[in-house]
Parts: C-alpha cells; sequence; structure tokens
C-alpha cells in the first residue's frame, strides 16, 4: 500500500467519519475548507440509502455522505467534459506530493507503484488505508482524483 502526502491525504484520512461527530468534525471541517467556500447540497434518497452530496462547482469539488458517512471526495484537475460548470480545483499541484495533477499514467505509477485495480480510463489504489482513484482524459492524463473509502 502507497502511502502519499498533499491535500489528498487529508482528504483520505477523513473517510469513514460520520457528519455530526464531534470526534471527527474538525478533520470533516479542514477537509471542507479545502474545498470551499461556495457549497452546494444535493440530497437523493435511493431504497433507503441517504446520499448527501456537497458540491464544490468553483472548486471542481464532490464529497460524497452516504448515511452521514464520509465515502468519498472527488477533486477535477482538468475541464469537466460532462458537465462544464464544475472549475477546476484551486491547489491541484498540492494535491499529491511528488506528482502533476495532469501526469501520465505512467507517472502515476512511478509514484504509487501497481495498481490495485486498473480500466481503460481508470486507475485505482490503496492508499494511506483507503483507496484513491484516478481517471483519465482523453489525453490519457489525470483528469479526476478521487478519495474513496471503499473499493467501488
Amino acid at each position: 500500500m502507497a502511502i502519499v502526502t498533499g491535500e489528498v491525504a487529508v482528504f483520505l484520512d477523513v473517510l469513514g467519519h460520520r457528519r455530526g461527530d464531534s470526534q471527527g468534525e474538525d478533520r470533516l471541517l479542514e477537509a471542507i475548507l479545502l474545498a470551499g467556500p461556495d457549497m452546494e447540497i444535493e440530497e437523493i434518497d435511493l431504497d433507503g440509502e441517504e446520499s448527501v452530496y456537497f458540491v464544490f462547482k468553483q472548486t471542481g469539488t464532490d464529497v460524497l455522505f452516504e448515511n452521514d458517512v464520509l465515502v468519498s471526495v472527488m477533486v477535477r484537475t482538468q475541464p469537466d467534459e460532462q458537465d462544464p460548470s464544475y472549475g477546476l480545483y484551486p491547489r491541484p499541484e498540492a494535491l499529491v506530493d511528488g506528482l502533476s495533477p495532469v501526469a501520465s499514467r505512467g507517472e502515476v505509477a512511478a509514484l504509487l507503484g501497481a495498481p490495485e485495480r486498473s480500466g481503460p480510463t481508470f486507475e485505482r489504489y490503496e492508499a494511506n488505508g483507503h483507496y484513491l482513484h484516478f481517471e483519465f482524459g482523453r489525453d490519457d492524463r489525470v483528469a479526476r482524483i478521487s478519495a474513496l473509502l471503499e473499493a467501488v
């Protein structure tokens, strides 16, 4: 398992914390402050599973809680072709120390080793006790980085 540093490590560290839990509230706030300040909240209830998205369009960031547990933080490092209303993460160079925010697959692998799972448009790594998911754009460079609680 890889150990990463940078702002994405903050996101990985808060995964699994419950909204409203006093033990993890300061850590959640730290992650939200990295993504903020302007936020919209979208709530979806699907078959009894409540999903709440904190959407930071200006900074290209989505924070997902399922049943009040933080399960994912996704940031965009390139324009989103599916939704051009999203901006880009404001400090892309600070996301993963030692890695360009628009790194190639080879550059990601050189830093993190062999992926835990790979597909035509993504690679997923075990990192800091959770998962770090890289989605690649048409140019085969990182377009989105997600911190995931579980392999999905």
